[in-house]
């Protein structure tokens, strides 16, 4: 979906941070925390300053460290949308034509140094310049102040932000502006033709379904290239098809716009989401999310676990909610039915699930069926 223009030079930058603190545990834990607020206007409460002027803000009830603009005070409420995680969470301050962008982490320990904070802010920091601003929250305010260069981190470096960065910052605020967000990729066609096909088939023509959704369009581009994919692979996804046709989309349409910022999320959060049909009138949204996790590594190797959650709502069977997670091997599944007519077969089936899980080589570690709240004998 990245048009052609955002390939660019790259241009010499300010000095990085150590990779040691990008892996502090406290922080690691407060991207997790945040991680599903990407996007979203929050509210700060402003705690308290501190001796280098930088603030402790409490936000979606977690106290964060960062760099407010000049006169914010203590017991102010302060405007904020989270616009990057990685490498830190970083938030846009205020709404106004020109806002002030501010990385965030954890309060510092009591005693603490500031001078050897991870955020490297210092005292005598302008609030406009504070510490390294994100990679998005970076594009983002060149793209509002119609800026060349930005001055970047203590030592007040400068580093000249390439047209690449000015159009993708133009991208994420065109996103902005869409009626209606787009938070999954949207399936063309059934993934398979007709009800009661196996299970084979059907994840065969998920496998098809995502692959073919543009989400991942670029990566395939780069293996075609390397002669690892085939050209008719790629004519089957949209920004091919719309290439074929002789149609330019212009990256700061708003539709398509949104669809390069659901690409960025999904690389962000490792985190995937789609809704089409299972079958001809069949609707079904999955939702794919890897986690990788530190301190239970097996041979040198972090421990992965995949959580999935799957919606459906059959005829016959109405509302079901399943979700799952996968590690090692090991598979953990909770439902939640619609009706408790519907909770009951699944509880008489968990052998025969078991068993058939068995064969494919994974293990039922835990398996957990309700009826949603407001189920009936009979949905």
């Amino acid at each position: 979906m990245l048009p052609r223009e955002l390939v660019a030079a790259v241009v010499r930058t300010g000095p990085v941070l150590p990779v040691e603190q990008l892996n502090d545990p406290r922080q690691q834990a407060f991207q997790r925390a945040l991680a599903p607020q990407l996007g979203k206007a929050l509210h700060g409460e402003v705690l308290a300053k501190l001796t280098d002027g930088s603030f402790v803000v409490k936000v979606a009830n977690i106290p964060a460290r960062m760099q407010l603009p000049a006169g914010a005070q203590v017991g102010a409420d302060v405007p904020l949308t989270l616009v990057s995680v990685n490498p830190r969470p970083t938030f846009q301050v205020g709404t106004g034509a020109n806002p002030v962008f501010s990385e965030a982490g954890p309060p510092l320990p009591k005693g603490a140094d500031p001078g050897k904070a991870p955020l490297a802010m210092r005292e005598g920091s302008a609030p406009q310049a504070g510490a390294a601003v994100g990679r998005a929250s970076a594009l983002l305010q060149a793209t509002a102040a119609g800026a060349a260069t930005q001055t970047l981190g203590a030592e007040a470096n400068n580093t000249t932000l390439s047209q690449a960065g000015k159009t993708i910052g133009g991208v994420l605020a065109a996103a902005q502006k869409a009626d209606v967000p787009m938070t999954a990729a949207l399936g063309r066609a059934p993934i398979v033709a007709a009800a009661g096909l196996d299970a084979a088939s059907i994840a065969a023509g998920l496998q098809q379904a995502i692959g073919k959704s543009g989400l991942f369009y670029e990566s395939h581009v780069a293996e075609w290239a390397q002669g690892a994919r085939p050209l008719a692979e790629l004519n089957a996804e949209p920004q091919q098809q719309l290439a074929r046709e002789g149609v330019r989309q212009s990256p700061l349409d708003p539709a398509t716009a949104q669809f390069i910022n659901l690409q960025l999320a999904t690389q962000e959060q490792a985190q995937l989401a789609w809704q089409g049909n299972l079958w001809p009138g069949q609707p079904m949204q999955l939702e794919v999310q890897r986690d990788t996790r530190e301190g239970h590594e097996e041979a040198g190797e972090p421990e992965t676990s995949w959580h999935s959650r799957l919606r459906l709502h059959f005829p016959e069977l109405g509302e079901l909610d399943a979700r799952l997670t996968l590690s090692n091997g090991r598979l953990q599944l909770q439902f939640a039915a619609g009706s408790t007519d519907t909770a009951d077969l699944l509880r008489r089936h968990m052998g025969s699930l078991a068993g058939a899980l068995e064969a494919a080589g994974t293990q039922l570690a835990g398996f957990d069926v309700r009826a949603l709240p407001d189920a009936s004998p009979h949905d």
